[in-house]
């Protein structure tokens, strides 16, 4: 199972606990991160995760998120055809630039699920990347083994 994990995700564990559901996805991140050192699944780290990152004004955030993508066994290089599909995308499905930047760089990574917090971007997102919540990404891995 090949996984593109983004910001709003891998920032999960740092939101308000008393909050069940980041509570919730942030056990969830936890839970895709053993399954990648136990190889049952990929992490894709893209140079937009790392952009965005590179935005966070916490560096306890930023270090967290940083040893997440080093996991990765695939690194998708920004590229003008990147920023092509993300224009088309955002268009599309009227989402913010950055989050077209991501699921274009994810599509570009055949990955088979991108895993986002963003309830917004969940919502509108109906293409062809297969956009899930944290707690799907956990049903959808028991469902398959």
């Amino acid at each position: 199972m090949k996984l593109y994990l983004d910001n709003s995700f891998l920032n999960r564990p740092f939101d308000d606990p008393s909050i069940a559901n980041n509570k919730l996805e942030a056990g969830a991140l936890f839970v895709v991160i053993d399954w990648v050192k136990q190889g049952k699944a990929q992490l894709v780290n893209s140079a937009v995760i790392e952009y965005e990152n590179s935005l966070n004004p916490f560096s306890d955030r930023k270090e967290f998120v940083d040893f997440v993508v080093k996991l990765a066994v695939q690194y998708q290089k920004f590229s003008p055809r990147i920023t092509e599909k993300a224009h088309t995308i955002a268009n599309q499905f009227r989402l913010e630039p950055m989050d077209a930047l991501h699921i274009a760089s994810a599509e570009t990574a055949k990955v088979d699920f991108f895993v986002t917090s963003d309830y917004a971007l969940f919502r509108k997102y109906k293409g062809e990347v297969n956009v899930i919540t944290p707690l799907s990404a956990l049903q959808k891995y028991d469902d398959s083994h």
